[in-house]
């Protein structure tokens, strides 16, 4: 879901960069008076679990991939706004070492990613936070991430609407069942392992 810099045109990138640059700002004056040690690893151990999977990409229409996400996951285990920070964080780091998105382009990517994937996906999940609902949150989140990347491109001038949105919802809704399912895994996972963990601050 990446968008590699030169397939949106200034409007686009202007009003993602502004959207998500307000998004960030607040999230990181928030979760900057919350750093405890309890938390500080497990930010960490997110953020090196976020970059990772989403290096491992496959393209598909208009310059863009399909690949694990991870923004549901790490919301419901440290809150919207922390996993805003870290998501963002991760795509700044690919953006400039990796070349994986592009730098112009990573109010796009963030708002696609980060917002859609961790603030809407843990509202979503806090009607019934429930492990069950985080996979459905997390299916939910990456086609509405799928479809605003294709709104985003089409604006541009890149793609047309209806074939872009048949190819990324089509891959993406398969994407989702993935993700769901890592994201439910995980949780269950950590529920038996380091219950605790479920009991950090979310913010």
């Amino acid at each position: 879901m990446h968008i590699p810099d030169g397939f949106l045109n200034i409007k686009t990138l202007a009003v993602t960069n502004i959207l998500s640059g307000g998004f960030l700002y607040f999230a990181v004056r928030k979760v900057s008076k919350v750093i405890t040690p309890q938390r500080v690893p497990l930010m960490g151990i997110c953020s090196a679990f976020v970059f990772t999977v989403q290096l491992v990409a496959f393209p598909v229409v208009g310059g863009t991939s399909v690949h694990l996400l991870g923004g549901v996951l790490i919301s419901v285990l440290l809150g919207p706004l922390s996993g805003l920070v870290i998501i963002s964080s991760a795509l700044i780091l690919q953006a400039l070492l990796f070349q994986h998105g592009g730098v112009l382009s990573l109010g796009a990517n963030i708002f696609n990613i980060g917002i859609i994937g961790c603030v809407l996906g843990y509202l979503i999940y806090s009607i019934y936070p429930k492990n069950l609902f985080s996979a459905i949150s997390a299916w939910i989140t990456t086609v509405i991430g799928a479809f605003f990347c294709v709104l985003e491109l089409y604006f541009s001038g890149k793609v047309s609407l209806k074939p872009a949105l048949v190819a990324m919802l089509s891959t993406h809704a398969i994407s989702g069942i993935i993700e769901a399912v890592a994201t439910y895994l995980i949780l269950l996972a950590i529920d038996k392992i380091r219950p605790d963990l479920r009991n950090i601050k979310k913010i």
